[in-house]
Order: C-alpha cells, then structure tokens, then sequence
C-alpha cells in the first residue's frame, strides 16, 4: 500500500493558475479603472498591484526555469 503526500491548503493555492490571474486581473483592472475615471489611485492599491503581478511573473519564471 502507498501512501499519498497530504495534499494541504497552501499547496493547491500555489498551483492554482486560476486563482493568481485571477487576483492579478482584479487588481490591474481596478488600478486601470481608476486611472481611466482620472481618479487618484492609493498607493496601497497601486503596491498591491506591483507585488502581485511580481509575483504572478517572478513564479511563471522560476516556473519556466525548473522545466515545469
């Protein structure tokens, strides 16, 4: 009998593709939105979007760079 690696939480949300463009959509879209409607765009928003398209980009790479 074999046993299975336990399948946690934070796993299955590192590799959700979905989720992470997803969140990334939603951020980039709001930053967009507001600076169309030629509104001040927080900086809080604005961090958050560049940490997460980081993210989003930086994992893709490393991605790429294992051969995954």
């Amino acid at each position: 009998m074999t046993d299975k690696p336990k399948t946690t939480f934070v796993s299955l949300f590192k590799k959700s593709v979905i989720t992470q463009s997803l969140l990334a959509i939603l951020i980039v879209g709001t930053i967009c939105v507001l600076a169309l409607r030629d509104l001040t765009v927080p900086a809080e928003i604005y961090g958050l979007g560049t940490l997460i398209l980081g993210f989003f980009f930086g994992s893709k790479v490393q991605n790429s760079i294992n051969g995954r």
